[in-house]
């Protein structure tokens, strides 16, 4: 690589400077296209709506309601229901083309939660594989050399036909922006200054190359990034697994990433994906990456033009997402329901296994106070306060006898999962016609421990109906999908692997099926949270107006013929059980049968 390389990292060039740098990255990126080749299982119709969700809209709080679209000439138009119309906006030349190509799919009504989840993976030639970071279905992150400088280079892709025979390199054309066209960002108003988050704590991205279709001639629709960024010596999740920092080290992580996330609050910025894998380490100070999932409140071009938000109107309201990592995840971003975590802090402050024991291991009060004088001993009064935790903790907290059947230990769980095929598949097998699909949904997804959170969601929604005569007229936030979220990411954190939200073998082989473990968190709190029905009973954004009754949840086993029963005893005025075989024989199901697993 030439010396001109070695403006990469130099935040102020004049302008020939620039251009012989930007240069030196467009011809580099010309010979580095034809180097990547991908394969997708989606179709044009996924294509066709995945492009509405990459649109801005007039107003952009239609990103989260909108259910369907529909293309009639060169307008696209967005429904809340089948004939509940939102909003009408010009189509962009990349769905033009699809629609010519595949004329079948203008003037018919598309299901926003019909696109397929992308199995195809990366076809990638042995001098690639080398140099492989990581991996993911729509991202690969690999190490380059320019000049002297080692960077990560982050191919990221948006369109799932890119880099696939179907879409080459021939059919691309793409913009570099550097680092140093920008100044750093300082405020979150809505305007469009040229200006990127720089700070100590904040991955920088040198260099963002956007890739657009031949064709795009105001390039309204960027259908993937290859992008620059320093290259870092590891990430705090491999560090704390391991066991190899130290709590001085531990503290002076937790007071970077506090100082980078209120940065990017300051500069409009909501991460909503603020899981151990995407803090890095560099020379000891801690980076926050990734930035795939955030809600951008200024709107500036300049961000999505280096790479840390994406365009359209989905990544300016954070309920709009519809994603997130299984016990990381902002429960507003998939759900709309009520409450944040920060759940990286309880990790920095814990050893590996105690951290992941603390936020769900269910337990009862004789235990809390046992953990309440561990803890103590760690000189800490109040593990929320997360202030007086740094500045007055003397030891690492560590928990005896802690097992690691909580711990999420495969990185494949933590992966962040769309939430939106989710509606489709809960719609399509289970929750249809009262039910009758479960029995089967249950035994096909004996490996990939589904069947109990279903099983166990179909038993609380019963009871939410039918127990507590609650019905949910108004935000739809007690409806299977929803219930079925919470369970799964926020109360006892699982892969949706056997959806194929995730659809890798490993992820279904990894976890167990347990839904003594489940029922028990479910009626149980943890030391750090809310029993999971506590959880669900009151995620609702309207509060006490409208969510099910003040109640208890309990399970015990039947030794006699091994089944579960559930029962909800309501506080308030009511006090009432329901059965699992009742709900089994009402809502026309068979009943699991329970030992130890399903």
């Amino acid at each position: 690589m030439l010396t001109e390389f070695g403006f990469l990292a130099v935040l102020t060039l004049n302008s020939d400077e620039r251009e012989i740098l930007r240069n030196e990255i467009d011809e580099w990126v010309e010979c580095f296209l034809p180097k990547l080749e991908r394969e997708s299982t989606r179709e044009d119709k996924c294509r066709l709506v995945a492009s509405v969700k990459r649109h801005e809209f007039g107003d952009y709080n239609h990103a989260r309601p909108w259910g369907y679209c529909k293309f009639v000439g060169n307008t696209g138009i967005i429904f809340w229901e089948e004939n509940i119309e939102l909003e009408r906006f010009k189509t962009t030349p990349f769905q033009r083309k699809i629609l010519r190509r595949n004329p079948t799919l203008e003037n018919v009504i598309l299901g926003r939660f019909e696109i397929k989840e992308e199995t195809g993976e990366w076809k990638l030639n042995d001098e690639l594989k080398n140099k492989m970071i990581s991996e993911g279905g729509e991202a690969l992150i690999i190490l380059e050399q320019f000049g002297k400088l080692e960077t990560a280079v982050r191919i990221h892709v948006f369109d799932a036909f890119l880099f696939t025979t179907k879409f080459g390199q021939n059919e691309l054309k793409w913009r570099t922006h550097l680092i140093s066209d920008f100044e750093k960002a300082e405020d979150l108003n809505k305007d469009e200054k040229a200006v990127v988050p720089i700070h100590a704590n904040i991955v920088k991205n040198f260099a963002n190359v956007e890739l657009f279709q031949i064709g795009d001639e105001n390039e309204e629709d960027c259908l993937g990034w290859i992008t620059i960024l320093e290259k870092c010596d590891g990430n705090v999740r491999t560090e704390l697994k391991n066991e190899s920092l130290k709590l001085e080290e531990r503290k002076k992580l937790a007071i970077g990433l506090e100082a980078g996330f209120d940065y990017l609050v300051k500069v409009g910025i909501n991460h909503c994906d603020q899981k151990l894998e995407n803090f890095l380490i560099l020379g000891g100070v801690v980076k926050i990456c990734d930035f795939g999932l955030v809600d951008e409140k200024t709107g500036r071009r300049s961000y999505r033009q280096m790479g840390y938000s994406r365009r359209g109107s989905k990544y300016r309201n954070s309920d709009a997402l519809f994603s997130g990592s299984p016990a990381f995840a902002n429960h507003y971003q998939l759900t709309q329901n009520a409450g944040y975590e920060h759940n990286y802090f309880y990790f920095l402050m814990c050893d590996w296994k105690t951290g992941w024991s603390l936020l769900y291991r269910p337990i009862d009060e004789t235990e809390r106070e046992k953990i309440n004088r561990e803890i103590k001993n760690c000189n800490i009064q109040d593990i929320d306060d997360h202030s007086h935790v740094i500045n007055n903790i003397t030891k690492i907290i560590s928990l005896q006898d802690v097992s690691d059947r909580f711990c999420l230990d495969d990185s494949n769980l933590t992966k962040s999962c769309q939430m939106s095929s989710l509606k489709l598949q809960m719609t399509q097998y289970v929750f249809m016609n009262s039910f009758k699909n479960l029995t089967w949904i249950v035994s096909d997804q004996k490996s990939s421990n589904l069947c109990v959170p279903i099983s166990v969601t179909t038993l609380l929604q019963y009871a939410i109906r039918h127990d507590l005569h609650f019905i949910d007229c108004f935000t739809g936030q007690y409806s299977p999908e929803h219930i079925l979220i919470t369970l799964t990411m926020i109360v006892y954190p699982r892969s949706l692997a056997g959806l194929n939200l995730n659809p890798k073998k490993e992820e279904k082989d990894f976890q167990k099926n347990d839904v003594e473990t489940l029922l028990e968190r479910v009626c149980k709190n943890t030391y750090l949270k809310k029993s999971g029905w506590e959880i669900i009973r009151t995620q609702s954004l309207l509060g006490a107006l409208d969510q099910p009754s003040e109640s208890t949840c309990e399970y015990k086993k039947d030794y006699w013929d091994c089944y579960e029963a559930l029962l909800f005893s309501i506080v308030s005025r009511i006090v009432d059980t329901i059965h699992f075989f009742d709900c089994l024989a009402q809502s026309r199901m068979q009943a699991p049968r329970v030992h130890n697993e399903v």
